[in-house]
């Protein structure tokens, strides 16, 4: 009963998110306004049919609250705040879609926590301390990102929208595009190393921490503490 009354939520917001994406696009193309505002209004329909194809990729079941609440999601950023400009024309509206970001960003990092961990048919609650950690630090990196793909926007079209000119802001962009760099080459080599794929020297610091203290010397250490502290 209630996934069908979700379905019917689904069903609402996704005709009211295509016509919202056809009256935005429509109206700023016949209104002289920018022309790539306007086809990228038309364009947001393709949000709708890649929904079904990510869940297709990655083998998921339709969860039609969470694709309710991204549609509700895009319309506010994308048709309202890009299409139509409410970024330029609300002062506030970029911090207010900005903070419903990391809500939204923080729930899509728990799924993904709960699709690559191991045990995938344990409890929802179990481990809640990392999930929620997950779901934090990918709320994070969602933000970073998006700053990162504004400044690229800015370097390949000359729209400004961060204020680059005005404030400086391109040499901390490019600290965290060179950190990004790192950081992906780092992943790469931390899951081909614990995959026993390749080893690599780049995580070494960190396996010898493990070994330290979650390996077998580290359950020593930890056991040998043990008893001294209740020798009398």
């Amino acid at each position: 009963m209630q996934k069908a009354r979700f379905q019917n939520v689904l069903t609402v917001t996704a005709v009211l998110y295509a016509l919202a994406c056809l009256a935005a696009g429509g109206y700023v193309l016949l209104s002289g306004g920018p022309v790539v505002r306007g086809l990228g209004g038309l364009a947001g329909l393709l949000f709708l049919p890649a929904l079904p194809l990510l869940r297709w990729v990655f083998r998921l079941k339709k969860a039609p609250l969470m694709d309710a609440v991204l549609l509700i999601f895009l319309f506010l950023a994308f048709i309202l705040g890009t299409v139509l400009g409410w970024y330029s024309y609300i002062w506030w509206f970029d911090l207010a879609v900005h903070c419903l970001s990391g809500f939204v960003a923080c729930a899509l990092g728990l799924c993904l926590f709960w699709m690559v961990r191991e045990d995938k048919r344990a409890p929802m609650g179990r481990d809640a301390l990392a999930a929620s950690g997950f779901g934090f630090f990918f709320s994070q990196f969602v933000a970073g990102l998006w700053e990162m793909l504004e400044y690229l926007g800015f370097l390949l079209t000359g729209h400004d929208s961060q204020n680059v000119a005005a404030t400086g802001v391109g040499d901390t962009m490019e600290d965290m595009l060179i950190c990004l760099a790192g950081s992906l080459v780092m992943t790469a080599a931390v899951w081909l190393h614990l995959k026993g794929k390749r080893r690599s020297f780049l995580v070494l610091p960190a396996e010898e921490f493990y070994r330290a203290n979650y390996g077998p010397e580290g359950g020593e250490c930890r056991a040998n503490g043990a008893d001294e502290a209740a020798a009398p």
